[in-house]
């Protein structure tokens, strides 16, 4: 008998600017740190024809390493992503799980983890996304992503699959009443409709009087029988669920296929298409083996499908049937809210979890200082939107999360647009009051140093200058970072309130507070 092939180890070098390292990757279930997002890694490979796989993108060679190692640079996300040894026949020989840290320019992984928490509090939604990095998901609610549906018809499907093979062997089995004409002498029972037939049969009732003739080969009674089926609430149960994972399987690749195509290029996320490959041929592959399943033995003898009581309790007291589906279940279940599990979920890039971070902190500010307004959050098709609205009705406050503002004068109710190019902010406050209109603009910057805050105060100016909400420019635009101490008189309420813009510091952690500026108008 042929050992095992023992898990294999991975030997990772980063050439980083302070000093390079090195260390090594174990396989799963233990998570390996030492990656950073925006880090370059040289992964030395088993052996050259192998091949890995990150978040289903298969690794390129190295440069300059002769084919014999692995190049790999995180994008901007940071949690824990899954790898896929490949050996030459195509068979994965081990799996990975490497835990990537925000950039040490940024938030440390604690407070990020601590913006992750905040934000699944409050609506998982607000998490889920495409990067490569997952986190630990519930199953409670009722949220519906087409990427959550592929996880867990990856996470499951194949194990349905192999949990059919005992049913298929010892399949369970009813029996059905039915009724065939069988000769006197084989006869084992009989009812009254056997009785009444019979007597209408001059032959057989001669036989049964006692006569000597005709013999009792001659005779032919209707007789009553019970024959063995498939077609039993068991098999209706599972061929109904079964049916339900193909469809989902097969209704998912045009869905997903829609979203890859309308992917457009950014050097901000980790693009789908170089994923799109493996994850389309795995639900193709899933959807055809199932209905060959179900084409065999004892589905092929289902009549109809159905979910019912019988069939309910038929399943829970026969394991491997149990097994089956349960696992089916979980391959087509929804929710992601409750308490985390051994299921996890794609999130989205870093300075994506604190924009939306950024939002929900401004939100829970808004809410506290204008405690007598009445406020209900709601999703729209231009994005989430938090509204509250005065006890007369006269006065209201709405905070956008990353608004339009087309390169057009609108005509919608909104008002919004911009004088040059479409413009897409991040956070915008819109107050409306017999008074008139006004809007203030906050864009959210993952970014820390003097060099980035100062660059990224562009977007600041040009929000102020290029934004209109119908003919009224922006009263003050802001960037919010996660620390501050990069560029000091920018923080300065003073110079916020002369000049219209300025850097506000909010991170998790810390006592949060919305601009001294921004309450001093909203005050007036």
């Amino acid at each position: 008998m042929t050992a095992a092939r023992a898990p294999t180890a991975l030997r990772v070098r980063h050439d980083s600017k302070d000093s390079p390292t090195q260390f090594v990757v174990q396989p799963s279930p233990e998570a390996n740190r030492g990656f950073e997002e925006a880090g370059t890694y040289v992964i030395s490979k088993p052996s050259p024809a192998w091949s890995l796989r990150v978040d289903d993108e298969p690794l390129s060679d190295a440069p300059d390493t002769q084919c014999a190692a692995w190049t790999w640079t995180p994008g901007f996300f940071a949690g824990e992503v899954t790898a896929e040894l490949i050996d030459p026949n195509g068979r994965v020989v081990a799996n990975y799980l490497l835990d990537v840290s925000p950039h040490p320019s940024k938030l440390g992984r604690d407070l990020f983890g601590q913006m992750v928490e905040e934000l699944w509090s409050e609506d998982p939604t607000l998490v889920i996304g495409t990067e490569p990095a997952t986190t630990a998901i519930g199953t409670l609610g009722g949220s519906e992503d087409p990427w959550l549906a592929f996880w867990r018809l990856r996470r499951y499907g194949p194990e349905a699959l192999a949990a059919l093979r005992p049913i298929r062997a010892w399949p369970k089995r009813g029996l059905i009443p039915c009724r065939q004409a069988m000769p006197a002498r084989r006869v084992r029972a009989i009812d009254q409709q056997t009785a009444r037939s019979a007597l209408r049969n001059p032959t057989a009732l001669s036989f049964l009087a006692g006569g000597t003739e005709p013999k009792a080969t001659d005779v032919v009674l209707d007789c009553p029988l019970a024959e063995q089926t498939l077609d039993t609430a068991a098999n209706r149960c599972l061929l109904t669920i079964l049916r339900a994972v193909e469809h989902r399987a097969r209704a998912l690749v045009p869905v997903l296929q829609k979203q890859v195509d309308q992917e457009e290029a950014s050097e901000t996320r980790t693009m789908l298409a170089s994923r799109w490959a493996a994850r389309r041929q795995f639900l193709v592959r899933l959807s055809a083996e199932l209905r060959s399943e179900m084409r065999k033995p004892p589905f092929s003898d289902v009549t109809r499908t159905e979910i019912s009581a019988a069939g309910l309790n038929a399943i829970s007291a026969d394991p491997a049937y149990a097994r089956a589906y349960r696992l089916a279940w979980h391959a087509i279940r929804r929710g992601v809210s409750g308490p985390p599990t051994t299921e996890r979920l794609w999130m989205s890039p870093s300075w994506e979890i604190y924009e939306r971070w950024c939002f929900v902190a401004f939100g829970r500010l808004l809410q506290e200082s204008f405690a007598a307004f009445k406020w209900e959050r709601v999703l729209t098709s231009s994005g989430w939107s938090l509204g509250g609205v005065s006890s007369d009705g006269e006065r209201s406050l709405e905070l956008s999360l990353q608004p339009i503002f087309r390169s057009e004068k609108p005509s919608g109710a909104n008002g919004r647009w911009s004088v040059s190019l479409q413009r897409v902010p991040d956070l915008v406050l819109t107050e409306q009051s017999p008074a008139g209109t006004r809007f203030w603009v906050f864009d959210a910057k993952y970014r820390t140093s003097r060099r980035n805050v100062l660059e990224a105060m562009a977007s600041a100016h040009i929000y102020r200058d290029s934004l209109r909400v119908r003919e009224r420019r922006a009263e003050a635009s802001w960037i919010v970072v996660p620390s501050g101490g990069g560029a000091p008189w920018l923080e300065n309420p003073g110079f916020q309130e002369r000049h219209g813009v300025g850097i506000h510091v909010l991170a998790p952690g810390q006592d949060p507070t919305l601009p001294r500026t921004l309450l001093e108008h909203l005050a007036n």
